[in-house]
């Protein structure tokens, strides 16, 4: 059997380097999780005037009553007045990833505004770009909440309701959603409204899917007899934390230890299988779970 007792210390210099590389890493799915939202937006929501809500359905409505501004260029203007106002308001409070990316978001969608002009959609298939809209748009803001941070528009709004107002902020913002989306059947043809109404309904789900399985980590209750092991092994192994309670079985009156550990998809392999190794007898329940915060996870950079 493996050592699992040995507990080092790792050196300060190794552990710096560690955090160095894991603010790099962080820093660069900043970027592409923006960049992914931005492709959705400007290739499949603008050229089908997709209105789902937010800055970029606003933009979509906006630039049908001002013909001379392009959807890009209105977003752009939207996000850089909510960041001022939020600059305004919070101050040194307002999050710095939310304000580099909803800036970075509004520069993206000029710039492929300028490189390379949409005429109209990719396709004929209205349903399949509204479905690849939303799932672009899903599939980089998961990236974006799991690392703390938003590509801004609404989610600037809400913060600036939340300090001034007692209001429901998820009641609020679907409440002007929905206005955006309404707004559709009054500008575009019923297709297109039909289509970001649907949108607007699915959007929900399929956000909230995506970010839960994205963000989706395992938690562990490990009762054992060999606490040392068990804790040596999530410690020196898996380089995780655990808390650690004194227990006793109700039935033989023996003591036992409680292991309180979460940890990823990966690691909870690993874990479970060294645990029966240790321990033949040990007691596992384990719990999936979509948002755990602190350290070691969603940690920004």
């Amino acid at each position: 059997m493996l050592d699992y007792k040995a507990r080092r210390a790792e050196p300060d210099y190794k552990r710096k380097g560690y955090e160095q590389r894991r603010k790099i890493v962080n820093f660069l799915l900043l970027n592409v999780g923006t960049i992914i939202v931005a492709m959705g937006v400007y290739f499949f929501k603008y050229p089908n005037n997709f209105a789902l809500g937010g800055v970029s359905g606003l933009s979509v409505v906006v630039s049908a009553l001002l013909p001379g501004f392009s959807p890009a260029k209105v977003a752009f203007v939207i996000n850089v007045l909510l960041l001022i106002l939020a600059l305004f308001i919070f101050g040194k409070n307002f999050t710095g990833k939310t304000f580099y990316s909803s800036l970075l978001l509004s520069f993206l969608l000029v710039i492929f505004d300028k490189i390379i002009p949409m005429q109209g959609p990719l396709t004929d298939e209205g349903i399949l770009e509204l479905f690849i809209a939303i799932m672009l748009s899903a599939f980089g803001g998961a990236i974006l909440f799991n690392l703390d941070a938003s590509s801004g528009g609404t989610d600037i709004i809400a913060m600036i309701i939340k300090k001034f107002s007692g209001a429901d902020i998820g009641k609020a913002l679907f409440i002007s959603d929905f206005l955006v989306t309404v707004s559709t059947f009054f500008i575009f043809d019923i297709r297109t409204a039909l289509l970001s109404a649907t949108g607007l309904l699915l959007k929900g789900l399929i956000v909230d899917g995506i970010i839960q399985n994205f963000n989706r980590k395992k938690y562990f209750t490990i009762i054992t007899s060999k606490p040392e092991e068990v804790g040596g092994y999530v410690t020196n192994c898996l380089k995780r934390s655990c808390t650690r309670l004194a227990a006793v079985g109700e039935y033989t009156g023996e003591a036992r230890s409680v292991f309180i550990c979460a940890v990823d998809l990966q690691q909870a392999v690993l874990l479970k299988e060294a645990v029966k190794e240790i321990d033949e007898s040990a007691f596992i329940i384990v719990n999936s779970s979509s948002e755990i915060s602190g350290r070691g996870f969603r940690s920004g950079f």
